[in-house]
């Protein structure tokens, strides 16, 4: 059965989310670069480019290089931007459940015959629950950077609102662009095909972290 056999339609009803990384820990893995565009006349402006939540335009042909060499993994997140790049079978996926929702731009990878692709996710959600999340700190004027006021300055114990969502597959949250969201129906298709070098932090419901303090409160307060 195909991956978009497996997939409901958008939901209309809260559904689980979880953070989309990298296995960094995984053993001897290969670690890719930032992608550069191959056409001279074209230049990839920022690191950040491919995880700002929109829509990539006109860099040609994008390259990445291997460093150093090591186990390909179906999934990893590349270079300082921690840009998504993605096995083709990965980004069938993808592109079946999700097309509304990603961009997938071909990629050469250095010294490899096998197809990748950037995954770029084109939407940019306001959903972050700053009371449930264990710290959620903005900038502010005071910061004296003007450009991010009301973005974040750290985030731990990330939650969102699933209502706040529209339904969305695929996502990046704003104010905090460096978290690759995906709906619990893309995490359990990735994981039934066995996709590699993938990790889940579910981000919907009670923050751990935001629990362990209350816990430590309680254990504290007078009989």
């Amino acid at each position: 059965m195909s991956a978009a056999r497996r997939a409901s339609p958008r939901p209309t009803v809260p559904v689980r989310y979880y953070d989309l990384h990298d296995d960094f820990r995984a053993p001897g893995r290969r670690e890719l670069s930032d992608p550069v565009s191959l056409d001279r006349r074209k230049k990839v402006d920022s690191v950040w480019l491919f995880t700002s939540g929109a829509p990539v335009k006109g860099l040609g042909k994008l390259r990445a290089t291997v460093q150093p060499e090591g186990r390909p993994l179906d999934f990893s997140l590349a270079g300082a931007g921690l840009t998504p790049i993605v096995h083709a079978r990965v980004a069938s996926i993808f592109r079946e459940l999700a097309p509304d929702d990603v961009q997938l731009l071909p990629v050469e990878v250095e010294d490899c015959d096998e197809r990748y692709f950037i995954l770029v996710a084109t939407r940019l959600v306001r959903c972050i629950d700053d009371r449930a999340c264990a710290e959620a700190r903005r900038y502010t004027p005071e910061d004296g950077l003007p450009e991010r006021v009301g973005h974040y300055r750290t985030v731990r114990g990330l939650r969102i609102d699933p209502m706040k969502t529209d339904g969305a597959r695929v996502f990046r949250s704003w104010g905090w662009p460096v978290s690759l969201i995906v709906s619990e129906g893309i995490k359990e298709a990735l994981e039934h095909a066995g996709v590699t070098g993938a990790r889940f932090a579910e981000v919907t419901g009670p923050s751990p972290g935001k629990n362990r303090r209350k816990a430590r409160r309680k254990t504290r307060e007078p009989s």
